[in-house]
């Protein structure tokens, strides 16, 4: 079963092209694969289910690097609670928090939580830990894997996407306080997680609002906090995740965030098209369009755009995989599918861990 040691061996050869098959766990991505999961509120707070669930996918898909794997999954809310907002949980989906913000004046009175302390943040640490205690006691070790949402998602989820974009132009200086506070915060954050964790070997930052705006006010307002945050734990792998649509010059300003690997949107960018844009200065984690075959196809037709996939990264190295995560109705035996097209004779991959 390949793990974090197969990712840091891809990430860490630049001049060797290899490819590794790749999932991604984050709920309910994978709801659909492990035979369903009937109550989210017993997957986000059992830490018994949670594990259950998680090591349920790596069993069903042994030839696959499961990203993150095993971790204390609360969905994208854990930053945003820590400055408050009333927290909506749902049986059937993903938790979601109103907006702290109202009006920019408000980001004046804002202080900045205390990193895993407020919030979801605990929760988050204590949930790790008793499912990291449950694996020893089983002689596994636990996945440090360390993430936050970026700051112009939680900026954006503070204020409203709406009220976030509109600070650019009716109160820029604001926007920009607003913008180091959060930026601070989620540094100290990643900090935090890094220490309980003993030192964390993949960090992910996942900020969807990137390719949202205008690269002038991208390059004014959220580059300079995406390369402050992706610079906070130097040691380890990091991952960029971002499925939206980038224009060229987003293009070029992801590849000076200094983030290792892009999880891109596979669904509006083709691997033939990105290759030639970044070369080999990050590692493409995708190559599948989610809502594709992979979704609706047979197992022959997800081989068929894996190979065409592969073809596309020759000389490249590459995370196979749906970029984004698969949807929940993904089948099981599709996206075993995927994973065998790079089994295929012809195919290097990442030496697998014993």
């Amino acid at each position: 079963m390949p793990d974090y040691h197969d990712l840091i061996s891809l990430v860490r050869s630049p001049g060797e092209p290899r490819v590794l098959p790749a999932i991604w766990d984050f709920f309910p991505c994978h709801a659909g694969a492990v035979g369903g999961v009937p109550d989210f509120l017993e997957y986000y707070f059992d830490a018994d289910t949670k594990l259950a669930v998680q090591l349920k996918l790596k069993d069903l898909l042994p030839e696959a690097l499961i990203l993150p794997g095993v971790f204390a999954d609360l969905g994208v809310v854990v930053e945003v609670s820590a400055f408050g907002g009333r927290l909506q949980w749902f049986a059937d989906g993903a938790p979601y928090i109103g907006e702290v913000i109202h009006q920019p004046s408000d980001i004046d009175a804002l202080k900045p939580p205390r990193p895993g302390r407020d919030g979801l943040m605990p929760l988050q640490l204590t949930q790790r830990e008793a499912m990291r205690r449950k694996l020893e006691a089983r002689g596994i070790e636990m996945e440090r894997w360390a993430m936050c949402m970026g700051p112009a998602e939680v900026a954006g989820l503070l204020m409203g996407y709406e009220g976030f974009y509109l600070a650019m132009y009716d109160d820029p200086r604001r926007l920009h306080a607003l913008m180091r506070l959060v930026t601070e915060f989620l540094i100290d954050w990643l900090r935090v997680q890094d220490a309980a964790m003993g030192g964390a070997e993949v960090v992910c930052v996942a900020d969807h609002v990137v390719g949202q705006v205008p690269p002038a006010l991208c390059r004014e307002f959220i580059a300079p906090h995406e390369q402050a945050l992706f610079a906070a734990l130097p040691e380890a792998v990091s991952i960029y995740h971002n499925e939206g649509r980038h224009s060229r010059e987003h293009i070029d300003m992801v590849l000076g965030f200094g983030a290792d690997v892009w999880h891109f949107g596979s669904d509006v960018h083709a691997l033939a098209d990105l290759y030639p844009l970044v070369g080999d200065r990050i590692v493409l984690f995708g190559g599948l369009d989610p809502h594709g075959v992979i979704r609706t196809g047979t197992p022959d037709e997800v081989r068929a755009a894996a190979r065409q996939a592969l073809a596309e990264a020759a000389g490249h190295r590459l995370l196979l995989s749906t970029g984004t995560g698969t949807t929940p109705d993904a089948p099981l035996d599709n996206q075993r599918a995927m994973v065998d097209a790079i089994a295929a004779p012809g195919h290097r991959t990442s030496p697998q861990s014993p």
